[in-house]
């Protein structure tokens, strides 16, 4: 199969890297960036001017598929990809849950992004369905309101399912929290962007040898485990974030990243390689995360990784979060101060507790 994607995205830097990067996770190949500073009016979900201006370069390119780097309707995906002359669009969630896809290898995780998949499906059949009721043929999607309405009350029926199933894992992991908190026990929790290096950080901590592919949202499973050194002290890798991450994705991934609010220490895992608006940028996004998940910014420490890849020299402050740490987890610089910092964050735990 031709996996060849163009890409539609915003004119700024850091949405052009962050959507060829999310592409090549997806396992598609990108070939070409346009821009557009508009995206979702409209019949096509994109300016008409825009639209024909990128119509006439990529006729050459051969794409396969077009990625257009925003949520659009269902109706503006299958009218794009008509004005395209048939080229599949996507759009940007469509892409994320792909990614969620190819990477679930639990039950837990399955179960989480087939809700998340759902949630994503069914506004969209209803969408399609106005379509169909203006005299457009669109495919799979070609049937009448009454075969409509009986798919989203499948839909809805599974998404309950689901949402059970998901809440016994839930349940569980609560009851096992309750367990371990009546012992010697210190959870620390890893947090960040997609790509900041936390599965790197968990693999030193712990001695584990997870997969560090580079790519984006390699772990979607909490995975817990001991820190090597450190009695009673459990680490635990999650979920990465990503800017402009649907609620709904958040709320299908809840049994996962609501381990991070049993944190008694969360390290937020930034790459302070990045030039400073970038870093900003997915530092913001991630504790804004955080705060939706009513995470107390007291417990967060800032682990500024990549130091040793390091152009600009700002310098790391927010008001919000003042505690941070320095390091290169790829070769081992200023780990032990990490540690130091969990061990420290340890002793103020048990000084409060008596």
């Amino acid at each position: 199969m031709d996996e060849r994607m163009a890409i539609i995205t915003y004119p700024n830097e850091f949405c052009k890297q962050e959507a060829w990067e999310l592409v090549q996770s997806a396992g598609y190949s990108p070939i070409a960036i346009f821009t557009s500073k508009k995206f979702g009016n409209g019949k096509l979900g994109l300016p008409s001017g825009k639209a024909t201006s990128i119509k006439e370069q990529i006729q050459q390119l051969d794409a396969a598929f077009i990625l257009v780097d925003e949520h659009i309707k269902a109706s503006q995906a299958y009218e794009l990809s008509k004005f395209f002359d048939g080229i599949r669009v996507i759009d940007r969630n469509k892409l994320i849950l792909d990614i969620f896809e190819n990477r679930a290898s639990t039950a837990e995780a399955k179960l989480q992004v087939k809700l998340a998949e759902l949630t994503y499906e069914i506004p969209r059949v209803k969408d399609m369905v106005r379509i169909r009721r203006q005299g457009e043929q669109t495919g799979m999607f070609g049937y009448g309101a009454y075969e409509a309405d009986k798919y989203v009350r499948s839909l809805r029926r599974q998404m309950h399912e689901i949402s059970r199933k998901l809440d016994e894992f839930r349940t569980r992991k609560e009851i096992q929290m309750e367990k371990r908190q009546e012992g010697d026990f210190f959870l620390v929790s890893l947090a960040g962007y997609t790509g900041a290096g936390k599965t790197t950080i968990f693999n030193l901590m712990s001695d584990q040898e997870k997969p560090v592919t580079g790519k984006y949202f390699t772990t979607l499973t909490t995975t817990l485990r001991t820190i090597n050194g450190i009695n009673g002290a459990y680490i635990s890798d999650t979920v990465g974030f990503i800017e402009r991450l649907p609620h709904y994705m958040i709320d299908s991934f809840k049994s996962t990243l609501e381990e991070i609010t049993y944190s008694d220490l969360v390290l937020l895992v930034t790459d302070y390689s990045l030039p400073e608006n970038e870093f900003y940028r997915k530092y913001r996004a991630s504790v804004n995360v955080l705060k939706e998940l009513g995470v107390p910014l007291s417990r967060v420490t800032v682990v500024l990784n990549k130091v040793d890849k390091r152009k600009d020299t700002y310098k790391f402050q927010d008001d919000e979060i003042s505690s941070s740490v320095e390091i290169s987890a790829k070769n081992n610089f200023n780990v032990q101060v990490l540690r130091s910092a969990i061990i420290n964050s340890m002793k103020s735990a048990e000084n409060r507790s008596l």
